[in-house]
């Protein structure tokens, strides 16, 4: 509700515009209300998680693009903010400067007397979407990745300073350490700007382009580590934090009876709670290939929780072909074609052992 009278405010009065600020607190709530929005998007795709005839996994990855986007689209708002300040920062010297001919003076105090009552609603509308967003959706889609996801530069900073403050106030380390959630950060740092400008938006006119340039800044930098967790799971790229185990439960399943190697291995997070994968094993002729396919899933499903398993059947290896390769005695076959060729190829390498033999015997004798 607030949210959206802050919306009409700003652009239904052309005053209102005039702050960059105001216009990147409305963005910043504009975010929130998308991020919360993800958790509905997640109830629904829950209730339909079922496949169907155009998406294999259904719609399991709907909350991850929904993620996705708003935080891409956040960071797309505060490159126009950006853009808007720059310009300000060029054009609002010359508007400026004209203060001293009186009556430009009275327009722009009255402009900002008009928009001035604007600025803590907007803070405050701005700091609640973000901290419900961070607190209140507790396993939910964003809530998961504020989690997850790597630091910001922001965040670095902020911890580097509660590092500090916590060597001499040790009692503060429960709530400042291992690092602040991002969007209280976001949330600070906004609602600072905001009042710096409504202080001395009238005394310097590059305050108000100066706030906005930084808090896009920090929109940017705060959102970036986001959008690479949640696009990292688009691209369907294993997850670091399973991909030591994945790599022993390969090494593992390659040493089964029968398996010859692990081919075509592919393993990506499906969505925050899913990792599925895929992999072709070839495995001899006479393997059994049920029971080889059930001790590989087994091994994998441990760490990989939707699991596609195929057998290539290798039509020119046995086990007795593996014992030869290795030069060990052959194990006796019962079919007669075979076992007439293999004893053949044992009196060919005999044939050509003695040979050698003789040969070495009397090259050292001489």
């Amino acid at each position: 509700m607030i949210n959206g009278k802050l919306i009409k405010l700003l652009y239904t009065d052309p005053d209102n515009r005039k702050s960059l600020v105001i216009t990147g607190l409305t963005w910043i709530s504009v975010f929130s209300f998308f991020a919360a929005s993800s958790a509905i998007i997640s109830f629904l795709c829950k209730s339909h998680h079922s496949r169907n005839k155009k998406f294999t996994y259904g719609y399991v990855r709907a909350p991850v693009l929904a993620v996705f986007s708003t935080t891409v689209l956040a960071q797309l708002s505060a490159v126009f903010l950006t853009k808007e300040a720059v310009e300000r920062f060029f054009d609002g010297g010359q508007h400026h400067h004209s203060h001293h001919g009186g009556e430009a003076a009275i327009i722009q105090e009255g402009d900002i007397e008009k928009s001035g009552y604007l600025f803590y609603p907007s803070i405050f509308a701005s700091a609640i979407s973000l901290l419900t967003v961070a607190y209140a959706l507790n396993d939910q889609p964003f809530s998961y990745v504020l989690k997850h996801a790597h630091s910001s530069i922001i965040q670095e900073h902020a911890s580097d300073i509660s590092s500090a403050l916590c060597y001499f106030v040790p009692g503060l380390a429960r709530l400042l350490l291992p690092r602040i959630n991002s969007l209280s950060l976001l949330s600070l740092i906004s609602s600072v700007c905001a009042i710096f400008v409504h202080w001395f938006r009238s005394e310097f006119y590059w305050v108000d382009s100066a706030a906005a340039l930084t808090l896009s800044i920090v929109v940017f930098s705060s959102l970036m580590p986001l959008s690479t967790f949640t696009g990292k799971i688009l691209l369907q790229t294993t997850p670091p934090h399973v991909q030591n185990q994945i790599d022993r439960l390969i090494s593992e399943a390659s040493t089964v009876d029968g398996v010859l190697e692990l081919i075509n291995a592919h393993f990506w997070q499906l969505d925050f709670s899913t990792i599925a994968g895929s992999v072709d094993v070839r495995v001899r002729r006479d393997a059994d290939e049920q029971a080889v396919l059930k001790t590989i899933h087994n091994k994998l499903s441990s760490v990989v929780n939707n699991c596609t398993v195929q057998i290539l059947k290798d039509p020119t290896s046995t086990w007795a072909s593996q014992k030869q390769h290795l030069h060990n005695p052959p194990t006796p076959i019962h079919n007669h074609h075979e076992s007439a060729s293999h004893g053949s190829h044992d009196h060919s390498n005999n044939h050509s052992h003695g040979h050698s033999h003789n040969h070495s015997h009397e090259h050292h004798h001489h």
